[in-house]
């Protein structure tokens, strides 16, 4: 009875350990939202559906996109879209990161950009992605800890990720749910945790590789797919520009999300997650460097004081706009790095 004590005692303690640390871990995710400053509101766009096709032609250079990652900033990537539309720019391939995954997977397959941005600027995708408040989430974080002390094992993470998949094949016909049958050729950026490697999903369900790249550690469990067990691509590769060359790409028109570094005040680390703000911000800056110096061009929306778990509709139609602003400047350059291409051939 003794030895049976001490083993419960000792469970305990290490059940109270690993609570710790995962609270700290989501102490990070809450304060990218706490930390954030409000924005203005707006209205809403409209839902619809379009086939796109690719158009690649010998006469003119294949153009890609790199869509980087941070979560609700992504609705950024809707803003570039319809601009590139309406200019009649064609887009040849797509690679995203996270959420820049999601935009690129849903109009690969024929979503038209206002129908993605109802699902930001409606709550439609964040009430997905986290299908209970976070806050909430941490406040029952023992009751987690249930399976395992029956002996049942699962996966880290916080959220499970089936709803947020189901989602998305809703949001597709059932002919476009796979990779390769996508209007556009495409590839979502996710990291195997099992070798540590970054790669790049071009077939299978369409779904199940978006959930993969959006598997926030700590946040979202998990995704297994075949021998592999994936995160979210942003751990390694948040803007996948040397994946979109790949693909075939000749011009990489790649579109960061993240906030720009700039300095700061010592007063504004006062505040409750400023400073994990400030370190993810100094360090999706830093992974960048090298994709961002392989691009043909940067669009670099200002997505500043946008936390990127955030649930207000204000924050996510700023991005919109933000990424139609940068986008519209961006326009005149793209033109000439065409025409250039072109001239050569």
């Amino acid at each position: 009875m003794e030895r049976a004590g001490a083993h419960a005692v000792d469970l305990d303690i290490t059940v109270q350990k690993s609570i710790v640390r995962c609270a700290l871990a989501l102490l990070c995710l809450v304060s990218c939202s706490t930390a954030a400053a409000p924005a203005a509101r707006a209205d809403d766009g409209d839902g619809g559906t379009k086939v796109v096709k690719s158009g690649i032609s010998i006469s003119r250079p294949k153009i890609g996109l790199a869509l980087g990652g941070g979560g609700v900033r992504a609705a950024a990537h809707v803003g570039v879209l319809k601009v590139l539309e309406e200019e009649g720019i064609p887009v040849d391939y797509i690679v995203g990161t996270s959420t820049g995954a999601v935009v690129g997977g849903l109009y690969s397959a024929g979503m038209t950009p206002n129908h993605i941005q109802e699902q930001f600027t409606k709550k439609k995708f964040m009430h997905a992605f986290l299908t209970v408040p976070l806050a909430m989430r941490v406040l029952v974080i023992p009751l987690f800890y249930t399976p395992r002390l029956m002996g049942l094992d699962t996966y880290d993470g916080l959220y499970r990720g089936k709803k947020f998949a189901d989602y998305l094949n809703k949001q597709v016909p059932a002919t476009d749910r796979n990779i390769e049958d996508l209007r556009i050729p495409f590839g979502a950026v996710a990291v195997d945790l099992l070798d540590g490697k970054a790669r790049t999903l071009k077939s299978g369900n369409l779904s199940q590789a978006l959930q993969a790249s959006c598997a926030i550690p700590a946040l979202r469990k998990p995704v297994k797919l075949d021998r592999a067990l994936y995160v979210d691509g942003g751990v390694l590769d948040n803007l996948p520009v040397g994946e979109t060359k790949k693909m075939g790409a000749d011009i990489v028109i790649a579109i960061d999300i993240d906030e720009k570094v700039t300095p700061l005040e010592e007063p504004f680390f006062k505040k409750f997650g400023s400073v994990a703000h400030r370190v993810m911000t100094l360090h999706y800056s830093l992974i960048d460097q090298n994709e961002q110096a392989m691009a043909d061009y940067i669009i670099h929306p200002d997505v500043t004081g946008v936390g990127i778990i955030s649930r207000d509709s204000a924050d996510a139609q700023k991005c919109v706009d933000a990424g139609e602003r940068a986008a519209r400047s961006a326009v005149p350059a793209i033109r000439e790095l065409i025409d250039r291409y072109s001239a050569r051939r």
